[in-house]
């Protein structure tokens, strides 16, 4: 996989050849832009017919990854912090978001520099990328300490967008924002930034306050994408595997506005999830089960979401197991659904990992599937959901 682009220093070029090189640079990035626009549209008006690129294998070596995570789970349980982030970060390298998710919030709360604090940002953008939600919210929250009022000038274009951005994200109605931070540290030269977005946030930022950056932001081309084009790139980044972009594919399906494009979205997710993108699953296992009237199927938004939750999305192995409890496209198996929602919270469902609390607490042994109550508990408030926070008296 391409290595990210460093977008903190991406315009700090030194020497006599930095201008060619700046000049250069941008170039490059409006022209990887509508590059990577050409591609998309081709990919979109094949969609339908299958995927158009032989399938990947499978990109889990499951009993490692997960042996890895549990043991970050059990040396942060014991209080051994780093430990615990040494195999939270080999579980994130492996593809595991919930471990990225954690070891962003350790290097978070350890951070003594900014270094540190992007290498939270990163680790939480590349879980929110996957479709952690939490982790969208908190990359946002790491980018803080290098926002505009705690930190020195932003020395370039994409830094002075991307702290924009974590600077909406931060506040109340800015969900949007938060992704499109994840997405612009994702950026690599495959795929490349969304420019509109970044001139966006530039040029909002530059309205408030003048930067050496905000000369580059209005030099950049001012209109924004057609409706074809955007749904294009949201193919592309759904099959990088990128929520964000199966998320934009989603929302017309289940609210109605497909306007003709139902089938072509549908195979477009369908052909993510054939090429092990677990968050395509889960949004047509969502399609299937709570879309349209039309479109409910049960019986096959039950397969995708097992397809998802094979893939480690934890709401979606969450979905799975009340749909187990309920008896959804599927028989009532009481035993299935503990052993699922344990599994959802083991691999980072706050929601899931609340309710194992709830059914441990009412148990004899007072654990499910090994999980304590208190240990569900500390889990559940370590991924965000605040009512388990409980305060030691």
């Amino acid at each position: 996989m391409p290595e990210a682009i460093d977008l903190v220093h991406i315009d700090a070029h030194k020497g006599r050849s930095g201008s060619v090189r700046s000049m250069g640079d941008k170039v490059y990035r409006r022209v990887a832009a509508g590059a990577a626009r050409l591609i998309a549209l081709a990919i979109f008006a094949t969609a339908a017919v299958g995927s158009l690129a032989e399938a990947r294998e499978r990109p889990f070596d499951d009993e490692a990854m997960m042996e890895i995570h549990r043991g970050g789970l059990a040396y942060e349980r014991d209080g051994d912090t780093y430990a615990a982030l040494s195999m939270y970060g080999q579980a994130c390298d492996m593809g595991l978001a919930a471990a990225c998710t954690l070891a962003g919030q350790i290097e978070h709360e350890t951070a003594s520099d900014n270094k540190d604090h992007i290498r939270a940002a990163r680790m939480f953008a590349t879980a929110c990328r996957a479709g952690d939600d939490l982790a969208c919210t908190r990359t946002g929250v790491a980018l803080g300490p290098l926002s505009r009022a705690n930190s020195p000038e932003p020395d370039g274009l994409m830094k002075l967008a991307l702290l924009a951005m974590g600077e909406k994200c931060r506040h109340e109605g800015g969900d949007q924002a938060c992704v499109d931070a994840a997405q612009l540290l994702g950026t690599t030269e495959e795929i490349g930034a969304d420019i509109a977005a970044v001139r966006r946030y530039a040029v909002e930022a530059c309205a408030e306050e003048q930067f050496a950056g905000c000369i580059s932001a209005a030099m950049l081309p001012g209109e924004e994408p057609d409706a074809a084009e955007t749904r294009a790139r949201n193919v592309l980044l759904c099959n990088s595997g990128w929520a964000g972009g199966c998320d934009a594919l989603l929302e017309p399906l289940m609210t109605g506005d497909a306007k003709g494009e139902v089938d072509q979205l549908k195979q477009a997710l369908k052909a993510a999830c054939d090429d092990w993108v677990g968050i395509a699953c889960a949004n047509l296992g969502l399609y299937y089960t709570q879309g349209p009237k039309d479109a409910y199927f049960p019986g096959i938004g039950f397969r995708y979401m097992r397809s998802a939750c094979d893939l480690y999305v934890a709401k979606a192995c969450f979905a799975y197991g009340v749909m187990h409890k309920k008896g959804i496209g599927g028989r009532v198996d009481e035993t299935r659904a503990q052993s699922l929602v344990a599994h959802a919270c083991e691999i980072g469902s706050p929601k899931a990992c609340a309710t194992v609390a709830r059914i441990a607490s009412e148990t004899e042994k007072g654990e499910v599937a090994g999980i304590s109550t208190t240990e569900a508990l500390r889990r559940a408030c370590r991924l965000g959901d605040a009512p388990s926070c409980v305060k030691d008296s």
